[in-house]
């Protein structure tokens, strides 16, 4: 297992992440509070409303975070015990462990080298008689390439759920991911593009899916005031407070995603010219929204240390699903080699990316790559 960058007496300056919080959160939240919605109300419908328009769902459901969204978007697919989900060998442990919890055997296939995102062809080998869905995972905010997915899944009868916890603002082919597979997923965690703390969202164009998922979030009824349960259901539902802060941090996004894209380019800026610094592959920038500030360099985890010690924060890649210690069982079968997976963990490293940040902040960090590389 690695080493994640050791802890130093030296106290972190740059955080590795700050989510974009002020005065607009707080009179969101103080109104909650002096009308007194706490749980779901108004503030929760006009959150709806506005991720619909956003991404052009026809369904958005709220759920109380990410994983907890694409565990009951496989549900309502009917995906259980005796089924398997492939999903990429590079991903957050939530892709993994929502298909774990339904009972159901999450299989690992490989990525693109040069996105980081699932590859069809090494889906295709992962397929087996059980295989009931393809959870393509949109990482570090830059879509999958879903056409071959897609097609692949229409041949295969399979599901497609989209991760698209990291997707937020980014688009495939003039569609907001988490829109094109028959349920998406986002994600509304304190790092993500915006945050209401915890939180999620399904969408989905399906009515039927809809309506499975209304009945699941809420103790098996439609509406809270009926005790009248027609289905088993559970509470998976947000609060207006967290709704509140959303409709706040919507109200930033252009202005986060245009922040995101300008710290990207100070960072190939200042780095361009070291030799041992690459950037990873940005496919259709208009298109994509940077999750994190990422780079490939020989030794990620003594580039970590040093940063650590400059009082810089910063985070290792994704470590590849196979050999995560809690899946030991699920490594009897994985979507064959799973290479790039592997070599993308060993390059990579993840860079301040709070759109906090200042030109002199940037400066710094480069400032101390530079004298690692030196």
């Amino acid at each position: 297992m690695p080493n994640a960058a050791r802890a130093t007496a030296t106290k972190i300056r740059i955080p590795q992440f700050e989510p974009l919080l002020g005065d607009e959160e707080l009179a969101q939240l103080r109104e909650c509070i002096e009308t007194g919605w706490l749980t779901e109300g108004p503030k929760t419908a006009e959150f709806i409303d506005r991720l619909a328009a956003l991404t052009g769902a026809k369904h958005v459901i709220l759920a109380p975070n990410g994983t907890l969204a694409l565990y009951m978007a496989l549900s309502v697919c009917g995906i259980g015990p005796g089924d398997e989900v492939i999903v990429p060998d590079f991903t957050f442990l939530g892709s993994a462990s929502s298909i774990a919890l339904t009972g159901a055997r999450p299989v690992f296939a490989d990525i693109n080298r040069e996105t980081f995102n699932l590859d069809a062809e090494a889906v295709r080998q992962a397929l087996s008689p059980r295989t009931r869905a393809i959870m393509p995972v949109h990482i570090y905010g830059q879509a999958a390439e879903m056409a071959p997915l897609l097609e692949l899944a229409k041949q295969e009868n399979l599901f497609v759920i989209e991760d698209a916890a990291q997707g937020i603002g980014v688009s495939y082919r003039n569609r907001h991911a988490g829109t094109l597979g028959d349920l998406g997923c986002l994600s509304f965690f304190a790092d993500k593009t915006i945050t209401t703390g915890e939180g999620g969202a399904i969408l989905t164009s399906n009515d039927e899916f809809a309506d499975r998922l209304q009945y699941f979030r809420n103790q098996g009824r439609l509406n809270r005031g009926s005790f009248i349960h027609p289905q088993m259901g559970w509470n998976f539902r947000l609060t207006d407070l967290q709704s509140g802060i959303g409709l706040a941090q919507l109200d930033r996004l252009e202005t986060i995603i245009e922040r995101k894209r300008q710290i990207e380019q100070l960072y190939k800026s200042r780095l361009d010219g070291l030799e041992d610094v690459e950037f990873p592959s940005a496919k259709e920038p208009q298109c994509r929204v940077p999750f994190r500030m990422n780079i490939l360099v020989p030794d990620p985890e003594g580039l970590a240390e040093h940063l650590a010690r400059e009082g810089v924060g910063v985070r290792r890649f994704f470590y590849p699903l196979h050999r995560q210690p809690c899946f030991n069982e699920q490594n009897s079968r994985t979507g064959g080699a799973l290479v790039n997976s592997i070599s993308a963990f060993d390059r990579g490293l993840s860079l301040p990316s709070s759109v906090k940040l200042t030109e002199q902040d940037i400066d710094t960090v480069c400032d101390a790559i530079d004298a690692f590389f030196q």
